[in-house]
């Protein structure tokens, strides 16, 4: 017992002896120092298993510190490499709105070869959703001589006015026009003028013992509704006159209607039941003044005035049903000499393959009447106080219109035509020259096959082809034997090409195939084979600035000499110069 006391007093000694030796270590931690002792505390071990619980949980270890890791790199370009190369997309060219500037008026003006000046000056009223109106002044001449013909001369000025007012879908314009033509019938050489007049040179000649100047004057005014929904009207009032420079007048009268209901009986599209009436008046009045070189008698020939009438009622029902357009009618026409005289009028259409495919077909048929205005728009060369009559035709047609891709579209046509009463023209032998022409009429059929081809390579490229081919057959109680002046084929390409937005390139080029021509030698009618025509047209236009342009057109580029008509040759190369400045209004 005692020992064990002695141990126990031995212990706490060795302690305390323990504690003064370290005492300074056991010191308070001040303010400024780390505590970096360790204390290691031994006791009995007694092992001890404690149950826990499970909990469905993923570890989840939280880093508290944030690792930026620094990367350093090269890049090193390189192209791959494909077989397929696709075409390139041009941009839309869009007008932003407003527009900054609008141009409404613009001053074309050229000077060309053959001492051929050209004025054209256009005005024209900006945006407007009620008002529109517009003026334009054209001239464009030739004054020159060709070799061996002497002057071809000729001229065309116009001034037309247009006005357009528009209130609760209902318009009403109006147009006034004037034109001034003139030309020469120089179609004779200085060798037939030797011949036939010996004491007479050309340069003795006046001009206005050959010359011919038509004066056309007139206005028109429509009214009627832009609703096409049900109820659709328009009317036309035009009169017009024409005057030459021998004494002949022809005044033209021409009140139109047309009126239609649209009504819903297919489904969703409109059926229209329509009426179309056009009432025509000319009063041709001609006097005994002829060209020079007239070796006819006119002695019992006084001037005179005539009065024609001719009435057309067209009623006609169009249907819209399962994509197909069908269009049923009937054109009656009552006129001051002929009967009374009824022909139909049928078309159909229809569309394939989202409006890719298109086909029409029908027979048509109408009346024209041939008055002194659109012959001798036909013919430039025809003689005073010309006889004029109507024609009437039936057609018979197949077209075809088919978008190969989106930038290549093809079609193809064929009809067969019957003429009853067509103006031919031929020379004229009441005048000794050979040098003015007069209308015939003779009844004739017509088979036409045609085809167009048109490609957009891009944006700046687009190229045209056309061609028909034609095969006529007259009667067999025709005055004449052939066909005259109507070539027996026609091929035309086109191509526009824009390099930029300052370069516009246009090219056409025309070949009319062989037709037959007609002639007097010895006061016999010859006949002769026309050979085949062609020309090829250039023009090149820079964009020097959005207003200002100058341009320059290159026509006949292969220097040919033909005759469209028997002894009227045609220029040879020609070229016009000039440019282009539009007027902006702010």
């Amino acid at each position: 017992m005692e020992k064990m006391n002695i141990y126990r007093i031995i212990r706490y000694l060795c302690v305390w002896l323990f504690v003064f030796l370290f005492m300074p270590s056991l010191m308070a931690q001040t303010e400024g120092e780390e505590y970096n002792e360790k204390v290691v505390v031994i006791s009995g071990y007694q092992p001890v298993l404690q149950e826990s619980e499970k909990i469905n949980v993923s570890p989840k270890i939280t880093d508290t510190s944030n690792l930026s890791p620094e990367f350093k790199y090269q890049i090193h370009p390189l192209r791959i490499y494909s077989l397929f190369s696709p075409g390139e997309i041009q941009a839309a060219r869009l007008v932003g709105e407003p527009s900054m500037k609008l141009y409404k008026s613009y001053i074309k003006a050229g000077m060309g070869s053959y001492f051929t000046p050209l004025v054209d000056l256009y005005f024209n009223s900006t945006k407007s959703t009620s008002l529109n109106y517009s003026a334009r002044i054209y001239h464009n001449s030739s004054w020159w001589s060709l070799e061996d013909y002497g002057s071809n001369w000729f001229s065309k000025t116009s001034v037309d006015l247009f006005g357009k007012y528009i209130w609760n879908k209902t318009f009403l314009s109006a147009n006034v026009f004037y034109k001034n033509d003139y030309n020469l019938y120089y179609g004779f050489s200085d060798s037939t003028l030797n011949l036939i007049y010996p004491e007479v040179s050309r340069d003795q000649l006046s001009k206005s013992d050959y010359s011919q100047v038509y004066n056309h004057v007139g206005s028109k005014i429509d009214f009627g509704t832009m609703s096409h929904d049900k109820l659709f009207y328009k009317t036309e009032l035009k009169i017009e006159n024409l005057s030459d420079h021998y004494g002949f007048n022809e005044l033209h009268f021409a009140l139109g209607g047309d009126i239609n209901y649209g009504f819903d009986w297919f489904g969703k599209d409109k059926q229209k039941l329509g009426l179309k009436v056009d009432w025509d008046i000319y009063n041709n009045g001609y006097d005994t003044l002829y060209p020079y070189s007239y070796i006819g008698n006119t002695q019992n020939i006084d001037s005179s005035s005539l009065i024609y009438n001719m009435l057309k009622i067209h009623p006609y029902f169009k249907i819209k049903i399962s994509g197909f357009d069908l269009d049923l009618g009937m054109s009656m026409f009552v006129t001051t000499r002929d009967t009374f005289e009824i022909i139909p009028y049928i078309t159909l259409c229809q569309q394939f393959m989202n409006g890719a495919f298109d086909v029409r077909l029908g027979v048509v048929g109408d009346v024209d009447r041939n008055s002194w205005q659109s012959l001798r728009m036909d013919n430039p060369y025809i003689g005073p106080n010309a006889e004029i009559s109507n024609t009437s035709y039936y057609s018979y047609f197949l077209e075809t219109d088919f978008a190969v891709m989106n930038n290549m579209d093809l079609g193809f046509g064929i009809s067969y035509r019957t003429y009853d009463n067509a103006p031919i023209f031929m020379i004229d032998s009441t005048y000794i020259l050979n040098n003015v022409y007069k209308p015939i009429y003779v009844d004739y059929n017509l088979l036409q096959v045609g085809a167009k081809f048109n490609y957009r390579l891009s944006e700046d490229l687009n190229v045209g082809l056309a061609a028909n081919y034609y095969n006529y057959d007259l009667s067999e109680n025709s005055q004449i034997g052939e066909v005259l002046y109507k070539p027996n084929f026609d091929l035309n390409l086109n191509a526009l090409y824009s390099y930029g937005d300052k370069l516009k390139f246009s090219l056409n080029a025309l070949v009319l195939g062989n037709m037959n021509g007609l002639y007097f030698a010895n006061s016999q009618a010859c006949y002769e084979k026309m050979p085949l025509k062609y020309g090829i047209d250039l023009k090149v236009e820079y964009q020097y600035m959005r207003a200002l342009s100058f341009f320059v057109t290159f026509d006949n580029v292969a220097f040919q000499r033909y005759f469209y008509w028997t002894n009227y040759p045609s220029q040879k190369f020609r070229f016009l110069l000039g440019f282009t400045y539009t007027i902006p209004t702010l």
